[in-house]
């Protein structure tokens, strides 16, 4: 078998992840072979890195060029099975193709985004629900999702969720968090958001639940991902609340500084109405850090009963829950003990494996 693989999204955040830990583990796989499609600035990386063969796809992400120069590429490489790691999956592909949809928030949440935007999501994922061979999705709640909006037949849909990194645990005795806490000059208490603050991560409502808490925890809010200066609305919701000094706001970090991060933090809260899967819940709890979590979408099928949730329209729920798990040390300890267990359910091995036996069952 020789799976062809879109790796150009290779170092994206989340969808870049996916693909580097597939490949990890398809490079175990000596019995088939795999060739990756890449960015032009990935490619030397990606063959110094993986077994198998790399093809230079010059054509730019979200471009109309990309729609058929990859398909061209795969045609003549041999390819047996196709995966598209994105619901943009090629036209005109002569191979069985498998193709991964993380999410609907296009159609889910089509006020998020502009026209060109929500019309470009509906067209390309209905298509890859209508050629590919077999869809993967991250969650039963996404699956769930395809089915009510594009219709995707159930029959072609697996459920493989993903997997967290061995990086992220508990550390042993060397890991130090005084150490992160210092160098981003945070106090020894802190709340924990992490990823995007586009309007369905719903991060308005934690800075509300914060505020709620008043001072006498001692307690700062930290976010690490997108920029809190980058959205006006929050920014302004800060002032307004008089928290603006409490909230620190650190952009992207390397992952050693993540998982520091994480480790450091008194809880994680993941506020978000939306998510196909949710990383930062599985990587807190693998990490041994309480979380507490919206009860909205995916997010209850990964937290299982590891975590707290909490109804993501009160902020005053959320002020409850965060007060109840940092005020409450023996029910820290079972969230921790709890979360470490359960995150050990998620392996990049095992949705590895999965996805493999998904190419042949269609080779």
């Amino acid at each position: 078998m020789n799976v062809g693989i879109d790796a150009r999204k290779y170092f994206d955040f989340g969808i870049g992840t996916y693909i580097r830990n597939l490949a990890s583990y398809f490079d175990t796989q000596e019995q088939d072979a795999f060739t990756y499609f890449a960015a032009p600035e990935d490619a030397g990386h990606i063959r110094r890195t993986h077994r198998g063969e790399t093809i230079v796809n010059r054509s730019a992400k979200y471009s109309a060029g990309e729609l058929v120069s990859v398909s061209l590429q795969a045609n003549k490489a041999g390819i047996s099975v196709y995966h598209a790691p994105h619901y943009t999956l090629p036209y005109g592909l002569s191979m069985r193709s498998v193709v991964t949809i993380h999410d609907v928030i296009h159609l889910r949440f089509p006020e998020y985004f502009s026209p060109l935007q929500r019309a470009y999501a509906r067209v390309m994922i209905s298509h890859a629900c209508r050629a590919a061979d077999a869809v993967i999705v991250d969650s039963e709640f996404s699956g769930k999702e395809l089915v009510r909006y594009v219709t995707c037949p159930a029959g072609k849909i697996h459920v493989i969720p993903l997997g967290v990194s061995g990086n992220f645990s508990p550390g042993d005795g060397s890991a130090r968090p005084e150490e992160f806490t210092r160098k981003y000059r945070l106090g020894k208490k802190f709340l924990l958001c992490v990823g995007s603050l586009k309007p369905h991560k719903n991060v308005s409502c934690l800075l509300r639940a914060f505020a709620g808490l008043g001072t006498e925890e001692n307690l700062q809010v930290v976010f690490i991902g997108e920029r809190l200066s980058e959205y006006a609305a929050l920014t302004s919701l800060c002032a307004t609340c008089g928290i603006g000094e409490r909230v620190l706001s650190l952009g992207w970090l390397p992952e050693d500084d993540l998982i520091s991060a994480y480790r450091a933090a008194s809880v994680v809260v993941l506020p978000s109405l939306y998510e196909g899967f949710g990383f930062p819940v599985l990587e807190a709890m693998a990490c041994g850090t309480p979380v507490i979590a919206a009860n909205a979408a995916s997010i209850p099928e990964v937290i299982g009963d590891a975590g707290i949730l909490f109804d993501p329209s009160s902020d005053r729920e959320l002020t409850g829950a965060i007060r109840l798990v940092l005020s409450d040390q023996s029910l820290r300890d079972s969230l921790r003990e709890k979360g470490m267990q359960r995150a050990k359910l998620f392996t990049w091995n095992r949705c590895a494996e999965r996805t493999l036996n998904v190419y042949r069952s269609l080779a």
